[in-house]
């Protein structure tokens, strides 16, 4: 090796000068010149300067190249190198010399596509001298470096030649470290480019090994270097190592160490030189400075933070193993200070962020210090913590594996990206101790920041969505797991109380502060000097300000204690009423307090628990002047004028008051008390707060007195309502209020219903709740205290006047809630009467009286002052109806439910009076009216608010129960005479029925259409009823269409498709006269709905409604319109509509009735019936058939000719309807039919002949062809069909050769048609005219050699056009020529394909007429053969050689051969039997492409392995032909195993003659073989020869462990035993340190073996299969049931197993373990579904419907009867993933045990069991849990609860669900 010798550095180092000569101009100097002048000694360093000079301007287009001219008159350079030759050279000559030689080198790496000889040639020759470089002077070096860097850059070759000859561990590393004091170009610049050239020329083993220069150069100062080599060393490092897929993650990891890493992070800091120009300098360093910080941050973020192509691992424990991690990026990270620069920090946030695992070590190991302390490093530091964590994934990335991870570990793993390691209760309570507002901050805010994180993950954890769909957890498992999580977290956390001890000191020192400030306020007046605003003022605002975040943030953290930690709540003892303290006041909101603390507050006691607020403790008023929460409250929520503040106190009252309990069920009630607070005047606000704050107070003090006031008044309304309408007290359904008689209730339920109900359930119906809960206790208690409030009060009379008003209006039976009223109004005006008197009752009592007594009875009905005035409300008035239009144009969005429920109440009231009514009224009918102004309303409110109203309406009893009702006979209890009903049922359903055509779209587009579903079960049920009693009646009784029918027409789309379906199906199948009216024949009213229905819902394709939705229509909707269009007289909307139909739907052809054909053919003079006559014929095989028929009819055959009959023959030669199987079809139906009546003598059809025209048209319609018609295809009446429709076939290749259908309907003619080895008959085509028209066609090569990956490549073509070829062949076997077999060949894959088993067919067909394909001289195949006949034919005879046997066996794919030898065909024979299927089929095999043909390699084998043949031995084993061979020997057909063993003795001489160590080995194993096989032609079991070939691989790996565990046992046997599996049991048993490599090689060999019966009993002598179930039970097995499941595959193995062997019960003992994997299931799963398959064989059958007619056949042959049992009871264990496969063999299970009850019933000694209730309820879960019904999944749950049924809930069933109920 050659080295650079580095002397002194001279004093001064300069560039080369230019040539100070005489110039030469442009046009004088090129290459020739040049090279004249290097001759002539006087003139070579002239020529030298010149040369360089002219160099370095190129490329310039003006400018000659002379380096390209030089090069190409001397490639090799001779005349320079000639001037190296010299004994002693002056240092000037060198630097000419080697500067010139560079720019050349240069030159020609710039083009290497043409100048790369030139290039390599100087290479060549410097390497050869490289004695020339050894230089001395510092300027020679930098020269020589960079002359070695232009030689290496002519490519790889170049480089790995330089590199050669350089040993870079001696001396070289100095290189890098000559810098240049002045900036100058120096040593270390050249030495940088030269190894970076190395990097550039992407050589991979160069750039490994020039890899360990780097390090040296990147050390020795980068931080320091040019601008441009820090680009260059960056860009270069991150393109051709970094992301350089051949250098790998471990060379990767050895190079970029940690030192290396800190070295390119100096670079943040980078101070070089700035080798660029511009103007200003500062702009420029700037600039510059950024350059280098982006390159160097890209490069660390790429090597850092890139799991693809940087040094990052995934750890999939996240650290929490004890594994080390990666160490180089933890020195690198706690080396950097990323506090101090914002780029650092984001590597390091990055960093951490793809390695999440080095978290805890990085803050374990870090320098940084995280206790609490005042100075700003520490909150630097925190600030760097929350930054870390802030890039971390909100939600754990754990949960994206598929893996089971045990609770604890996965709390751990969750922990490590939610909670920093700094974090700890310490550090909270120190943080939160020291008496700094910032770093009070600093520690509230972290402790938010990681609260929040940990409220994500425990609300994701609770998502059941997530989990619904996961393989490895259940929603069962994230409940302890969020436990956990919780329980970890609050670890970390101070108790609540040291939190709210912070708050109120904050509280203390701001209320100190106050009083400060107020106490100065209060000195003397102030001076002009005191008037100057304070210097301190800025920083008592800026402390305030702090003190409100700090404030602030302590509110939030009490709210995310409660989301994360609740029972760190429950444990403090606090009152959080007292934070209302400085917030609300007496007034209301105090100004002054920030709307954050506001908000942050009322959203803390929306969040904390009702119990930790004395929200309505009394408290006596004090001096301090404290009022109730409460108070405050109602204060705050009405003096509010912030409107999201407003909504929050709002929320927090309700929550207060519904927490209490009273109002679970009234609701809506409270919100009404609370809106009409708003309304309240000013000056009577704070005494209605305070009577309502007095009111709630008492309530609660006394709630069983009030509810059972409520109760006594519902009760009282039922009697009173009882008697009203005649029905007996006791048999009135009482509604119970109170919570103690809800057993009360259940008896009163119990007994109304005879003891029909079986269970009473919890679940409380709506109209049962408005019915017993009509009002809440605070009525009563409200009345209460207005009876004893002072009269002068008015505002709070209004007040509850108007509360009691509207909650009137919402009742739908308001009878209770005027009781309520007339008793505490009578009360009042008794006291007012009283001594002394109060005067009268306030007005608005009076008016509120005489209001609610309209809906007193008569004899109920008080005055309180005056007499009350009667008078009925009217909705059908004048008057009314236009006072309510006026009302609601004012209707604001909040009033409109009030304004629906008033409507309501005064609906309900006329109606129950209509007969008191003058006239009897009209007034229902119109109500509908007013709603629909409702809907108006639409567009002015809410989609939540408009659909709550329209529920209100729709859901009201009133409006429900009379639509209808006269057609449903399902009357309300009334006392209308019959005149007055049905006018009162009529109105009613007009205007619901007006009503619902309003609102339906709204409803659709609300989202809510389920509130049509009552209405619209009532609409299908009057129409049914109506169609049930119309079909008996006659049609003039049906001239005035229905309200049912009405309904109808006006709703039907928005009925279901069941709905539609049912109803449409039964209008369909009416009699005639029903839908056809006498007079005219024109459809009747239900034909017209019918056909408007199917319209309208898209049945048509083309009707109004199309496209929305379409209803499928049956054979009945077919065949009644059939009958609808054959009665009526003017059909065209139906043939219209039919016309769409079946254009959409062209199968339903089939469904119509011939006679709608014939109707349309009768009318085909019209459009209509035209084309509805092409779609039938020309979809429907019955209509075809029906034409046929009528042609033969006298005079029919003339009309076909007109042109109004043009459809009949389109639609025969039609492309666009007829599919090519059909008319395939059709041409051979026809030859064979007119064959047929040929031999009965009798003459064709007349519709033959049209046939065969339209027929010959078919064909060239399809491909848009021109019409061809030779004269032989003229066809004359009575004419042989035969010839034509061969001619026909035959003349179409040219237009349809790839047609599928085409070749396959040829070749059936020509099967049919030609008897093989007679000759063709007369008039027919040559078979050889035949064939050379498919061969010689353009299309057949391209069809034929296209490949599997070619695009729109379709084997099924190619298959029929082999198919094709080989009729052909084996008809006329004179078309057989030698140069086919190229085209054969290359189609040909050597595989089990049913083409390729078809060519192979078609290579013997030739053989059979003596042409071999031995003498053609090429067994290649596939592109591989079409490549060597082109090279064949190109170079010609003489220069053409025969393939080798590496070349063929390189065609070989190792996958294929390896996947052959696992299911090597042993059925398949290699010479086909006469009379036998030719083809292989093989149904355990998927695809049998994948396969190779044993047929075809064995031949091939034996010819390259002929004496006289030279054979790689080694390559035939390793591409698997060794081990295919001697698989063959198992084979069942003898002439394959004698091909094999034929192959084997041919095979062992080559292998003797090998020079090789590694042939003892294969020739010891062959000799075994051939001393272990006794007899000839033996058949070996396939386990053994799969031991065989396995072994024969392992032979040539001789650094695999197996390699010596095989040879010991070879070598320790003369022969083997091919009667045991060889050494099995000490590779199953071993002790070695390889014991679990060995143990799966024995079980793999079993698992690919065991293929038949011979295999199983060969391993059952050895007791192999006892022995692995036996350890599979042992603790220490790893679960595996792959080699039972390739066993049960065997019938005899799977009867043996199960019968003797003990497979079930071990299937039984994986499954009742604890814990099992979703693997291990799915493979007990997939085990018990093979051995039940093989064991029932074909006894099983699939389920045919039942049939009542006959009984059940009994079974011939089943399973026994215990057997099968035992099958079930392992499969009732088995809760598998992979559902369908288990519930499939479950069936089975069930249908056979079902079979052998019917087969075996006179043996049983015990009566069937009938299923149990706790296993009916089993199936029901199961079922619900699989549907996700959500309904039935609560009742059982219910059911479990109420009878200790555990079972149901995963535990045991103590007691037995059978004990409490029994048997159903």
């Amino acid at each position: 090796n050659c080295y650079l010798n580095m002397g002194k550095r001279p004093s001064e180092d300069s560039e080369v000068s230019e040539p100070q000569a005489k110039k030469v101009t442009l046009t004088e100097f090129n290459g020739t010149i040049f090279k004249s002048m290097l001759k002539d000694p006087t003139k070579a360093m002239k020529a030298l300067e010149t040369f360089i000079s002219f160099a370095k301007k190129l490329p310039c287009p003006d400018l000659y190249d002379v380096v390209e001219g030089y090069i190409k008159i001397s490639m090799e350079c001779a005349e320079i190198f000639k001037l190296l030759a010299v004994e002693k050279p002056v240092d000037k000559e060198m630097m000419l010399v080697f500067q010139s030689l560079e720019m050349i080198l240069l030159r020609t790496a710039s083009d290497l596509s043409h100048l790369s000889m030139a290039g390599n040639a100087v290479v060549k020759k410097l390497s050869s001298s490289m004695k020339v470089i050894h230089v001395h002077s510092a300027q020679l070096v930098r020269l020589a470096l960079c002359l070695l860097s232009a030689m290496v850059s002519q490519g790889s070759e170049a480089a790995r030649e330089v590199y050669a000859h350089f040993n870079f561990s001696q001396g070289m590393g100095r290189l890098a470290r000559r810098k240049d004091k002045q900036g100058r170009p120096d040593i270390r610049m050249a030495y940088i480019q030269f190894a970076v050239s190395f990097l550039m020329s992407g050589d991979p083993a160069t750039v490994g090994q020039i890899l360990e220069l780097l390090p040296e150069i990147l050390n020795s100062g980068i931080s320091a270097d040019r601008l441009s080599i820090v680009s260059l060393i960056l860009s270069t490092l991150k393109s051709r190592v970094v992301k350089n897929k051949a250098v790998t993650k471990t060379q990767k990891v050895r190079f970029f160490t940690a030192v290396l890493l800190t070295d390119v992070s100096s670079l943040y800091r980078w101070d070089g030189i700035i080798d660029v120009s511009t103007e200003d300098n500062d702009t420029v360093k700037q600039a510059a400075n950024s350059v280098v910080r982006d390159l160097a941050h890209s490069f660390l973020l790429e090597v850092c933070s890139s799991r693809k192509n940087g040094i990052s691992f995934h750890d999939p424990s996240y650290g929490t193993a004890g594994r080390a991690g990666n160490i180089i990026l933890l020195q690198f990270l706690g080396g950097l200070k990323p506090t101090e620069d914002i780029l650092v920090e984001e590597l390091v946030t990055k960093t951490l962020r793809a390695s999440p695992d080095l978290l805890g070590r990085f803050f374990k190991e870090s320098r940084y210090s995280f206790a609490p302390r005042v100075q700003s490093a520490w909150r630097d530091n925190v600030q760097l913590v929350k930054k870390i964590y802030e890039a971390q994934p909100e939600i754990s990335s754990v949960f994206r594996t598929r893996e089971f991870i045990p609770l604890p570990r996965l709390v751990a793993m969750i922990m490590v990206t939610s909670l920093p390691p700094v974090c700890s209760k310490t550090f909270f309570t120190a943080g939160l101790t020291i008496s700094n507002t910032a770093v009070q901050h600093t520690a509230l805010s972290m402790m938010s920041f990681v609260l929040r994180r940990a409220q994500k993950n425990i609300d994701f954890l609770l998502d059941p969505a997530l989990w619904e769909s996961s393989e490895a957890y259940t929603l069962d498992n994230m409940e302890p797991l969020v436990q956990q999580y919780r329980e970890t977290v609050s670890k970390i956390l101070p108790d609540m109380t040291s939190i709210v001890s912070n708050w109120q000191s904050l509280s203390k020192k701001e209320e100190l502060e106050e009083k400060l400030n107020m106490a100065k306020k209060g000195k003397a007046p102030k001076t002009p000097e005191d008037k100057k605003p304070p210097e301190s003022l800025g920083n008592t605002t800026t402390h305030r300000h702090i003190v409100i975040m700090l404030k602030a943030l302590l509110l939030q953290v009490m709210c995310l204690y409660q989301k994360v930690a609740p029972h760190l709540v429950s444990l403090c003892k606090f009152d959080f009423s007292k934070l209302f303290r400085g917030i609300v006041s007496e007034e209301g909101l105090r100004g002054e307090v920030p709307p954050v603390l506001q908000h942050q507050v009322l959203q803390l006691a929306l969040e904390l628990p009702s119990s930790k607020f004395s929200w309505v403790r009394l408290q006596t008023e004090s001096s301090s002047g404290e009022k109730p929460v409460l108070f405050l409250l109602l204060k705050m929520l009405v003096s509010s004028r912030n409107a999201p503040l407003r909504r929050l106190t709002k929320r927090l009252v309700l929550k207060v008051l519904k927490d209490t309990g009273m109002f679970d069920y009234t609701s809506s009630e409270l919100e009404l008390w609370l809106e009409h607070l708003g309304q309240v005047e000013p000056e009577h606000q704070d005494t209605v707060i305070h009577f309502l704050e007095r009111v709630c107070v008492r309530l609660l003090s006394n709630q069983y007195v009030y509810s059972d006031k409520v109760a006594t008044l519902v009760q009282d309304a039922a009697y009173l309502h009882a008697s009203l309408t005649g029905n007996e007290a006791d048999a009135a359904s009482i509604p119970i209020s109170h919570i103690d008689d809800v057993l009360d209730m259940v008896d009163v339920i119990m007994e109304g219903n005879e003891g029909e109900l079986e269970e009473y359930g919890p679940a409380l119906s709506e109209d049962l709740i408005t019915q017993t809960f009509p009002f809440s206790a605070l009525v009563p208690a409200a009345l209460d205290a207005r009876n004893k409030m002072p009269p002068q009060h008015g505002g709070v009379y209004d007040y509850l006047a108007r509360v009691l008003t509207d909650l009137l209006h919402a009742q739908r039976e308001p009878l209770a809630l005027c009781l309520a009223l007339l008793q505490y109004d009578k009360e009042l005006a008794s006291s007012s009467s009283s001594e002394p008197p109060t005067g009268p009752p306030h007005p608005s009592v009076c008016l509120l009286h005489q209001y609610y007594s309209k809906w007193l009875p008569q004899q109920s009905q008080e005055a309180l002052v005056g007499p009350i005035l009667t008078c009925a409300v009217v909705l059908g008035g004048i008057g009314f109806r236009g006072r309510a239009r006026e009302s609601l144009t004012g209707v604001t969005l909040a009033e409109l439910p009030l304004v629906v429920n008033q409507l309501l109440l005064y609906t309900r009231s006329t109606v129950e009076d209509f007969g008191s009514v003058r006239g009897g009224g009209d007034l229902p009918g119109r109500s509908s009216v007013v709603y629909q102004e409702d809907v108006s309303l639409t567009p002015l409110g809410g989609p939540q608010v408009v659909a709550s109203a329209l529920s209100s309406i729709l859901k009201h009893p009133c409006v429900e129960q009379w639509f209808l009702a006269l057609e449903l006979s399902s009357l309300p209890a009334n006392s209308l005479n019959p005149v007055k009903l049905r006018r009162l049922g009529g109105q009613m359903s007009e205007g619901v029925l007006a009503l619902l055509e309003a609102c339906a779209p709204l409803l659709r587009d609300l989202g809510r259409p389920d509130l049509l579903d009552r209405y619209l079960v009532a609409v299908e049920t009057a129409v049914l009823r109506e169609l049930q009693d119309s079909a008996s009646q006659k049609a003039e009784q049906q001239q005035q269409q229905s309200r049912p029918l009405q309904a109808l027409r006006a709703l039907h789309p928005y009925f279901g498709a069941c709905q539609l379906r049912g109803v449409v199906s039964t209008l369909l199948l009416l009699p005639q006269d029903c839908l056809v009216v006498a007079p005219g024949n024109q459809l009747g009213l239900y034909g017209t709905a019918a056909l408007e229905i199917l319209t309208e819902s898209g049945g048509g394709g083309g009707g109004a409604g199309a496209g929305s939705r379409r209803l499928p229509l049956t054979r009945a909707h077919l065949q009644g319109l059939g009958t609808l269009l054959l009665a009526c007289s003017s059909s065209a909307r139906l043939e219209d509509f039919l016309l769409a139909t079946l254009s959409g739907e062209p199968g339903g052809a089939r469904l119509v009735h011939t006679d709608v054909f014939l109707h349309c053919l009768e009318r085909a003079a019209s459009p209509g019936p035209r084309g509805l006559c092409g779609l039938l014929l020309g979809n429907g095989p019955a209509h075809r058939l029906r034409f046929q028929l009528w042609c033969l009819e006298a005079g029919n055959m003339e009309a076909v000719a007109e042109p109004s009959f043009g459809f009949c023959r389109n639609s025969v030669h039609a492309a666009q309807n007829w599919d090519l199987p059909s008319i395939t079809g059709l041409v051979i139906n026809l030859v064979t039919l007119s064959q047929v009546i040929k031999k009965r003598g009798k003459p064709l059809c007349v519709f033959d002949n049209n046939a065969r025209a339209a027929l010959t048209q078919n064909f060239d319609a399809k491909q848009g062809a021109t019409k061809y018609h030779p004269a032989g295809l003229n066809w004359p009446p009575g004419h042989e069909f035969e010839t034509p429709a061969l001619q026909c076939l035959s003349l179409h290749p040219r237009y349809r050769y790839k047609d599928l259908y085409f070749l396959g309907a040829l070749r059936d003619l020509v099967e049919l048609m030609y008897v093989e080895g007679d000759a063709a008959p007369k008039d027919f085509l040559p078979l050889a005219t035949i064939h050379m028209m498919v061969s010689s066609h353009s299309l057949f090569l391209p069809a034929m050699l296209e490949s599997d990956q070619d695009a729109g490549h379709c084997p099924q073509t190619k298959e029929a056009l082999v198919s094709m070829v080989l009729c052909l062949v084996k008809r006329c076997p004179a078309v057989c020529n030698v140069n086919h077999f190229v085209i054969m060949l290359g189609a040909y894959g050597a595989t089990l394909s049913i083409k390729d088993q078809k060519l192979l067919l078609l290579l013997q067909e030739y053989e059979k007429n003596n042409i071999s394909l031995l003498k053609f001289q090429c067994l290649l195949w596939g592109s591989a053969a079409v490549e060597h006949h082109k090279a064949r034919k190109s170079l010609g005879a003489s220069l053409w050689q025969q393939p080798s046997s590496e070349d063929l066996l390189a065609l070989l794919s190792p996958d294929r051969m390896l996947n052959t030898i696992a299911h090597f065909p042993q059925q398949r024979r290699i010479i086909p039997q006469e009379g036998k299927e030719l083809l292989y089929q093989d149904e355990e095999v998927k695809e049998l492409g994948h396969l190779y043909d044993p047929c075809y390699l064995l031949p091939l084998f034996s010819t390259i392995l002929r004496p006289d043949c030279v054979v790689n031995c080694f390559k035939f084993v390793s591409s698997h032909a060794f081990g295919l061979t001697v698989t063959a020997l198992s084979s069942y057909d003898p002439k394959v195993r004698a091909a094999g063993y034929h192959i084997l003795t041919s095979f062992y001489p080559h292998l003797e003659g090998t020079a090789s160590v590694k042939k003892r080995q294969l020739l010891y194993l062959m000799e075994m073989m051939k001393n272990g096989i006794r007899q000839k032609n033996v058949r070996l079991p396939f386990i053994m020869t799969t031991y065989l070939s396995k072994v024969a691989q392992q032979m040539l790996k001789p650094e695999d462990h197996m390699y010596v565990v095989l040879n010991k046992f070879l070598l320790s046997h003369q022969s083997l035993d091919f009667r045991r599996v060889p050494d099995f049991f000490k590779l199953f048993h071993s002790s070695d340190t390889e014991h679990k490599q060995e143990r799966e090689w024995c079980l793999g060999l079993l698992e690919e073996g065991l293929r038949d019966r011979y295999c199983y009993e060969l391993c059952s002598q050895q007791g192999i299969f006892l022995g692995l179930l036996a350890y599979s039970s042992s603790p220490l097995c790893e679960e595996d049931t792959q080699v039972p499941l390739q066993a049960g595959r065997v019938p005899k193995a799977a009867y043996h197993l199960t019968k003797s062997c003990g497979l079930l019960p071990w299937m039984l003992h994986l499954l009742r373990r604890r814990t099992l994997e979703p693997r291990l299931l799915s493979g007990v799963v997939a085990l018990l579904h093979v051995v039940w398959s093989t064991n029932l064989g074909q006894k099983d059958t699939p389920p045919e419907p039942p049939q009542t007619d006959r009984p059940p056949q009994p079974v011939a042959k089943t399973l026994p009867l215990p057997l099968v049992d035992e099958f079930l009871c392992v499969a009732t264990e088995v809760r598998p993933a992979q559902l369908n496969l288990f519930l499939r063999t479950l069936s089975s299970m069930l249908r056979h045990r079902g079979s052998v009850g019917v087969a075996r019933g006179d043996r049983f000694t015990l009566k069937p069991q009938r299923l149990s209730s706790t296993d009916a309820l089993s199936l029901l879960q199961s079922w619900a849990s699989l549907s996700h019904d959500a309904t039935l999944l609560g009742q059982l749950q219910s059911v479990a609860e109420r009878h200790a049924l555990r079972g149901l809930l995963g535990e045991s069933t103590r007691p037995s669900f059978d004990d409490l109920m029994g048997d159903p």
